[in-house]
């Protein structure tokens, strides 16, 4: 313990101190990083109220000129990485039909070499559209779970090329989503003034990302199938929809709806939750695929019937526990901010799990009576 014990406590939660508007957010603040009466006492104060009240008179507040402010033009800003990341997931499997035509004439790759190109491919166009604020090995688990995801929907046996080039091309719809939802949730951090407040402007947004999404990949499917059954057979739009089956129509959907969930949690910051999805979903469709393939079963060639279970399964149990925590303020920190993964470990021994987000202005206020109704700006 230094000299001045306030005085680690007041860099380590700067962030918190300059943007409060009241000592009662930054008690909420020290309470929710474990600093209880007790803890108190080693910073020579009766309770946690009198500490923050210290902090809150200790730290000038910050210029509002010096407030991050929210993206200009959110429009073309989410427009052009989302048409990126289409083309980009559309490249492996372009790359793997020339690989067919030209490395293995006539008889075509192997499963196993066709997955493994794929995997390889879909892992590159992940990783560079990953983003920024998350350490290498988060980096590169979340480009190889969503790798193998998508390679299985495009190089597995049976797989519909058509199916899976719409799903490939719905990323660029479902990052357009989450730079949307996440959008939204900015600019209610700017206006709410509680958790609670909070929580009930954004508890609407999710269902409708997760509908506009669906849209959309149902719009592709949709035009996808038209376009090449009509340069197949001439057949019309009703015939090139319904030969697709409604198993496939329906793992298309679970598959994007996880996809979705999945990248939701990784652009909010939630790496953690979205690396334990994508593992889960890679078990899922295991197993899956072990049952629906086993000799007897009365099975759909190619892996729709895999996906389908294991996604459906997976994104039944995601959605509810994606809509809980992407209403906490905390999961809409700006990337700039959240510098919990960047400081220094002796710096995150006291206050680990601390949800330190900053206020994007300073015209927010908590509800008077609670130091859990901390501002939520």
């Amino acid at each position: 313990m230094t000299a001045d014990p306030v005085h680690a406590l007041r860099e380590r939660h700067l962030v918190c101190c300059e943007a409060a508007v009241h000592p009662l957010e930054i008690a909420a603040e020290l309470e929710a990083a474990g600093i209880g009466p007790g803890t108190a006492g080693r910073y020579r104060h009766a309770d946690v109220f009198s500490l923050a009240e210290e902090l809150y008179a200790r730290v000038p507040r910050r210029p509002a000129a010096l407030r991050p402010p929210l993206p200009a033009d959110p429009w073309r800003r989410r427009a052009l990485p989302s048409a990126l990341t289409a083309v980009l997931h559309l490249l492996p499997g372009l790359a793997l039909w020339a690989a067919g035509r030209t490395l293995w004439p006539g008889a075509g790759p192997g499963p196993a070499a066709a997955l493994g190109l794929a995997a390889g491919l879909f892992a590159v166009a992940v990783a560079v559209t990953a983003g920024r604020g998350c350490s290498l090995p988060a980096r590169l688990g979340y480009a190889l779970g969503l790798a193998v995801l998508l390679a299985s929907a495009t190089a597995a046996p049976g797989a519909d090329p058509v199916m899976a080039a719409a799903l490939a091309c719905g990323t660029g719809a479902a990052e357009w989503c989450a730079r949307w939802f996440r959008h939204i949730g900015w600019g209610h951090l700017d206006t709410a003034r509680s958790r609670a407040e909070f929580g009930e402007r954004m508890r609407p947004v999710l269902p409708v990302a997760v509908g506009l999404y669906l849209s959309a990949l149902s719009a592709t499917t949709f035009a996808a199938l038209a376009l090449a059954r009509r340069r197949a057979a001439g057949g019309g739009v009703a015939e090139a929809v319904a030969g697709a089956g409604g198993t496939a129509w329906a793992a298309q959907g679970c598959t994007g709806l996880l996809l979705l969930l999945v990248l939701l949690l990784w652009r909010c910051g939630r790496h953690r939750d979205a690396l334990a999805a994508l593992l889960c979903c890679l078990s899922a469709v295991g197993v899956a695929a072990a049952l629906t393939d086993r000799p007897g079963a009365a099975g759909i060639p190619g892996p729709a019937p895999a996906l389908l279970w294991g996604c459906g399964a997976t994104a039944a149990l995601l959605l509810p526990y994606a809509w809980a925590v992407l209403l906490r303020p905390e999961s809409h920190r700006p990337e700039s901010h959240r510098s919990e993964s960047h400081r220094p470990e002796s710096h995150r021994s006291e206050d680990r799990g601390v949800s330190e987000f900053p206020l994007v202005s300073g015209t927010s206020r908590t509800r008077p009576g609670s130091a859990q109704g901390r501002t939520t700006s």
